[in-house]
């Protein structure tokens, strides 16, 4: 698991953004191949940086945004593995543009990958904003990568485990309401209107009932169990309001094509997924395709096991 940590500080001067990216390249700390720069010379970041404000008179308020990857110690992952990690991260749309300065620490016994980010845009000059739904795609993104390198995904806090009751997959494998959880997540991220997030709920094989006038939504699983949104963990994330919100910076900030084509190979997937794969219930495939699973049918898949990735029609993904 990875946990994404904004780190708050003294950050309105030149003076605090260069002794922050001298502290992150800190050779006492880190090793030269582990530190890199997006959209600048990690060798000349702190004058980029300052070039790029002045370029679009925009050198007062907050300079930079730092952050966090931390890793716990019995992530079984490698510095190379987590600087990879980082490398794919800083591509996410919400960082198009922006000049970033980054390294993996390896001086503590957790690994974790400090982020400077320069807060004016240096193609458009526009100012970083960071809202609660950014941080969460962030979140959400980074998620994914761990993911796809088959690491467990635990919500939490500074890389700490707590009790998921339901949600502790690795525990409790057969879990009805983890299955929806994990449907209504994939359907956010991808949707771009309530609307469109209802028609991939009910692909996956649930009724919403959404309605204006009501506080809730409702979820009928297959099996014609319901639940509302409230009973989902974290119960904040999967409000009226933070799903809409979710919806438009979806519509705003990523691809459409992207989104469209990622939920439409999940359910590729899901529909060549055999019903006795590693002797789990077949009533919760999108469970059973978490982490390493996931990875591993994808693999399948590429080689012609399933989907023809050759000839395909794009349409079909």
């Amino acid at each position: 698991m990875a946990v994404i940590e904004f780190i708050n500080g003294e950050n309105k001067t030149y003076g605090a953004m260069k002794r922050v990216i001298e502290y992150i390249t800190n050779p006492a700390k880190t090793e030269p191949h582990l530190i890199s720069g997006h959209n600048c010379d990690i060798n000349n970041a702190y004058h980029q940086f300052v070039l790029t404000k002045r370029h679009f008179g925009k050198e007062t308020g907050r300079q930079y945004i730092h952050f966090t990857q931390s890793f716990a110690p019995y992530d079984k992952v490698t510095p190379d593995d987590v600087k990879a990690i980082a490398d794919e991260l800083v591509q996410m749309e919400a960082f198009r543009g922006f000049q970033i300065a980054y390294a993996v620490h390896t001086d503590k016994d957790h690994l974790h990958t400090h982020f400077v980010v320069n807060t004016v845009n240096s193609e458009t000059g526009l100012k970083w904003k960071q809202s609660s739904e950014q941080l969460q795609i962030m979140k959400d993104f980074s998620d994914d990568l761990c993911r796809s390198k088959g690491l467990i995904i635990t919500e939490g806090n500074k890389g700490a485990r707590i009790n998921r009751g339901e949600y502790r997959i690795k525990e409790k494998r057969q879990s009805w309401k983890y299955e929806l959880f994990i449907a209504v997540k994939e359907s956010m991220r991808s949707a771009t209107n309530k609307d469109e997030f209802i028609s991939y709920m009910s692909r996956f094989g649930y009724q919403v009932d959404w309605r204006d006038k009501r506080k809730y939504i409702t979820f009928t699983t297959p099996e014609g169990k319901k639940c509302r949104n409230r009973k989902l963990y974290p119960p904040e994330r999967f409000t009226k309001e933070n799903l809409l919100k979710t919806f438009e910076m979806n519509k705003q900030y990523q691809d459409k094509k992207i989104l469209n084509d990622r939920i439409e190979l999940l359910f590729n997937i899901l529909r060549l997924l055999p019903a006795d794969m590693n002797n789990v219930d077949s009533n919760y495939p999108l469970t059973r395709l978490e982490g390493e699973a996931l990875n591993d049918k994808l693999n399948e898949l590429r080689k012609g096991k399933g989907l023809d990735w050759d000839h395909q029609n794009e349409s079909e993904l």
